[in-house]
């Protein structure tokens, strides 16, 4: 990424997440008939939201220097995508796939993968501009 910065981190680890959510709602999607599977569930969200809390509050309590620029950026590559199973099956084969719901997850995850891309190439244009004198 562009730089060694909060933003870029972000994307990174939301890249990240929504692809192993990708993967997961494929395995699910391929599993739905598979007796006995159990759904897996993808959350990385609610670690960076709790990441990004604690740095707002960290930037609003102190002046941010180059060390919590750092500390910031390494926090939010630490920060966790849970994998978990989804709820229990009310299914005679105790599989617990809701296919139109995993359908709709896979169609979500892949418009949120494109505008996440879509922001990192902007990022470099606008990082392309400045270092092409606005030209």
């Amino acid at each position: 990424m562009i730089g060694d910065s909060i933003t870029s981190a972000l994307y990174q680890k939301a890249l990240d997440g929504t692809w192993q959510r990708q993967k997961a709602t494929s395995n699910n999607i391929a599993n739905s008939e598979t007796p006995g599977y159990k759904a897996i569930k993808v959350n990385f969200e609610d670690s960076l939201k709790a990441e990004m809390n604690k740095l707002q509050t960290t930037t609003n309590s102190s002046s941010t220097g180059f060390l919590d620029k750092m500390e910031g950026i390494q926090s939010i590559n630490d920060s966790s995508i849970s994998v978990y199973e989804g709820a229990t099956s009310s299914r005679l084969d105790e599989n617990n796939v809701d296919l139109e719901a995993e359908n709709i997850d896979m169609s979500k995850s892949v418009l949120q993968y494109y505008y996440l891309v879509r922001g990192v190439s902007d990022s470099y244009s606008r990082f392309k501009y400045a270092v092409n004198g606005g030209k």
